[in-house]
């Protein structure tokens, strides 16, 4: 009998410290407020601590962070659950499954059982439309139309000076009235030069007209940072 009451009373006990220690853990207040770690939750349910999950976190319109999502990270490596959007390539049923579900091949395969994500290495994103969804592009070509106006150009001053005469020019000997060819008074034609004709400046005048530049397919971009893209499984 003795023996029966002491195994009553131990099973109490502990029954008793275990109700206790959940009661320290999980405080329902008069409200309908739970903690989890806290005895004053201010909401329906408060957590102290992270929570794990083996589903997903469903708000009232859905999924909060659907599978497939693709996210900027300053990181190098990925938080559990996602991954980077480098092109690598995983199991159709393996932990990533869900996310082979939502994309399939669309981003490539490695034979028939191993699909790839999305390759965002050095890439701008676009939305899809009017190019289907998953369409890669390469950079544009294109060129730029340049018209000049009209302007009109002066040399510089080249001061006061004369002209030789091309050397293939014949001479003759004249020695009076009035001529009309070049009188060298016999010496070679091409030591002859032109009158000065003083301190003076030539215009040059250009009219309007249109020119294309060169077809450019470098990147063309504004200021910039590098981050790695990462996809949700």
């Amino acid at each position: 009998m003795k023996q029966f009451l002491f195994m009553t009373a131990f099973l109490c006990t502990t029954i008793i410290g275990k109700l206790s220690a959940q009661n320290d853990a999980i405080k329902v207040l008069s409200n309908g407020n739970v903690g989890i770690g806290t005895e004053t939750p201010a909401e329906n349910l408060e957590v102290q601590g992270n929570i794990k999950t083996n589903g997903r976190l469903l708000d009232k319109t859905g999924i909060v962070m659907p599978v497939g999502t693709v996210l900027p990270f300053a990181g190098t490596t990925p938080p559990p659950g996602w991954l980077l959007c480098n092109g690598s390539s995983y199991s159709i049923s393996g932990d990533q499954k869900d996310l082979y579900a939502t994309i399939g091949f669309r981003y490539g395969s490695d034979g028939a059982d191993k699909f790839k994500v999305p390759d965002l290495s050095g890439t701008f994103i676009q939305g899809a439309g009017p190019e289907s969804l998953g369409t890669r592009g390469e950079p544009d070509q294109h060129s730029h139309t340049v018209t000049m106006p009209d302007r009109t150009f002066y040399t510089s001053n080249a001061g006061n000076h004369s002209h030789r005469f091309p050397d293939t020019w014949y001479y003759r000997k004249m020695d009076s009235g009035k001529y009309t060819s070049i009188d060298t008074n016999g010496d070679d034609v091409k030591n002859q030069s032109t009158q000065e004709s003083g301190l003076h400046n030539h215009s040059v005048f250009i009219s309007n007209y249109s020119t294309y530049s060169n077809a450019s397919t470098d990147r063309n971009r504004p200021k910039w940072i590098t981050l790695n893209y990462i996809i949700k499984y």
